[in-house]
């Protein structure tokens, strides 16, 4: 079955899926018209979902913004200072101006964030308490307020939600303040805001699209937290309610249809509710017409499929003459009276790539016997290149081994230096190595100058001990050390001392090459870059060891030349890196 179908025509293939479209359709219409009453539920649950969507979102955006007021409150750093200030303070000079700051801090909070539905707001510490206007006359009980104030100390620092008490107080957004300063974490106050349900409903719903008037029931849990003046309490009808997310249910004699979301971030189910006889009677007759509306789709979908195939199917078959001609070697008859150059859909780029390729083939055909005996020639080179070093490499640890047996010591070990410098040289595993790897180049490069230029060349090398594990890029002190030897020393007579040393600042490892005997041309670096000097020798070298260094690690390292008391000093700057056992 699956080879039939993978060998149907590309024509058939998508007349098939067409047609399973459209007989899909066709089934759900028919099965939609067959279950009327649970289609006249799932429209009108569409419907009012949409609506009760877009409230609970809203609902959660008012009382994200509070949470958010809250935490604002908490990292506002006036008011954690005049907290601290009035908890710590015996002074009452200092208390008095605390408690105004911090009085007129909550005020401000207030008047700008009331929008979101607040009626008041009070914080409290201790015996000491601060409110802005009390809009609701009713005094909040002691035992309440404790609670309150236990349930913010309990959430140490969260935003906390209390619906105990919103049927006759409201709703409350509690949060304990601790103090950030040097992270101590003590409380320095516990925040309470009252939040008006009524005002909150009714400015997070929006039932202009709905066919009736639509109330609401808030739960958190089983408590009941919210209802609208018209919605009846009765146990019974929530119970019914809460069975299943939407649903019908009698109250008084009449019907009503209900839609229940729950309210993730808050653990609440939020229920909306509108009467369903009129808008049953509506849908029914609405609902006449499905039929007749789905045999017409069917038949204006299947007449305007049908072209658009033919359409589609006729520019590729083209392309598989074309392509056909083409395996038969008629690289000549491969044109189509259609022009597809000045089409940009897919089928006209299809067609015009296909014709560059042919082009480009054919020219490749030309060429394709040349290009492969130069590649096979290039890489031969590159295998006599990778033999030669090791040939190198052996034939110095023989030179070493013949000068040991005649007791020439200094060519011992002017060939067993460059035998290491040369494996050194060779490590093609790590891009980076530990600075002491790196010194021992230094070493042994400086050993071999030595034999050369005896007392006229003298060198120090200053690096704390914590230093040599943090790794720097390969091959780059060498270079630099090699570059003062010649210009601090082969061009003139006297004497080259050479100092390197490494520190540390900060997450920066900086290793300078000092020299005496010579000095860099001011901006010398800038002007190799820029070709205001040509880069040949050294030159090159410099411009070589500062791009592979800000390649690595970027532009904020590389290589650095100054001249600094009648030196020559080349500073190399490092990121701070430990990869193995050692500080740094």
């Amino acid at each position: 079955m699956k080879a039939f179908i993978r060998n149907l025509t590309l024509k058939k293939k998508i007349q098939s899926i067409v047609f399973l479209c459209i007989l899909l359709l066709t089934s759900v219409s028919l099965f939609n018209i067959r279950m009327t009453s649970a289609a006249h539920q799932k429209v009108l649950y569409q419907t009012v979902a949409s609506s009760l969507s877009f409230s609970a979102k809203e609902l959660e955006n008012h009382l994200d913004v509070i949470s958010t007021m809250a935490d604002m409150v908490l990292a506002d750093s006036t008011m954690q200072k005049n907290l601290g200030i009035l908890k710590d303070t015996e002074q009452i000079q200092e208390r008095t101006v605390a408690y105004k700051a911090i009085y007129g801090m909550l005020n401000e909070y207030y008047f700008n964030f009331r929008k979101n539905n607040i009626r008041y707001m009070s914080l409290y510490q201790g015996n000491f308490s601060i409110h802005t206007h009390i809009i609701n006359k009713k005094q909040l009980p002691d035992s309440i307020r404790r609670d309150l104030i236990a349930r913010a100390e309990a959430g140490k620092g969260k935003s906390i939600l209390v619906t105990d008490y919103s049927d006759q107080y409201g709703l409350f957004m509690v949060k304990n303040i601790r103090r950030t300063q040097f992270l101590k974490l003590d409380s320095i106050g516990s925040l309470i805001v009252n939040i008006d349900m009524n005002q909150l409903t009714d400015s997070s719903t929006d039932t202009s699209h709905l066919y009736e008037s639509a109330d609401y029931i808030l739960y958190d849990g089983g408590n009941l937290i919210y209802h609208s003046s018209a919605i009846t309490t009765d146990p019974s009808v929530v119970s019914k309610i809460s069975v299943s997310r939407y649903g019908l249910f009698q109250s008084v004699g009449k019907n009503y249809f209900y839609v229940r979301q729950a309210l993730p971030n808050y653990n609440w189910d939020y229920v909306c509710i509108i009467p369903y006889d009129n808008i049953s009677a509506s849908l029914k007759t609405s609902f006449r017409f499905s039929f007749f509306i789905t045999i017409i789709a069917v038949i204006i979908s299947s007449i305007l499929s049908s072209a658009l195939i033919d359409s589609i199917i006729r520019h590729f078959n083209n392309l598989l003459l074309k392509m056909k001609n083409f395996a038969d070697g008629q690289k000549d008859a491969i044109n189509i009276s259609y022009d597809y150059t000045g089409r940009t859909d897919e089928l006209g780029i299809l067609h015009t790539r296909f014709d560059q390729m042919v082009n480009e083939v054919n020219e490749l055909i030309q060429n394709g016997y040349l290009n492969e005996i130069l590649r096979k020639e290039a890489q031969l080179k590159a295998l006599e290149n990778q033999m030669n070093p090791h040939f190198l490499y052996n034939t110095l640890e023989s030179i070493n081994w013949r000068a040991k047996s005649v007791g020439a010591k200094d060519i011992s070990s002017m060939a067993e230096n460059l035998g290491t410098l040369l494996r050194i040289t060779l490590d093609q595993k790590n891009k980076e190595v530990p600075l002491r790897r790196e010194l021992e180049l230094v070493q042994c490069y400086m050993t071999i100058q030595k034999f050369r230029y005896e007392d006229r060349l003298e060198y120090k090398v200053t690096v704390p001990d914590d230093l040599n594990s943090c790794h720097v890029l390969k091959l780059t002190l060498q270079p630099l050390v090699e570059n003062s030897i010649r210009y601090g020393l082969e061009e003139n007579t006297e004497g080259c001392f050479i100092h390197i040393l490494a520190e540390r600042s900060s997450d920066i490892l900086y290793v300078y090459i000092k020299n005496n005997g010579s000095v860099f041309e001011d901006q010398l670096l800038e002007k190799l870059k820029t070709n205001q000097i040509s880069p040949h020798g050294f030159g090159i070298g410099l411009l070589n060891i500062l791009q592979r260094m800000q390649l690595t690690y970027g532009e904020e390292y590389g290589l650095t030349l100054y001249n600094e008391n009648e030196q020559a000093v080349a500073r190399l700057a490092f990121p701070l890196v430990r990869k193995e056992n050692g500080n740094c």
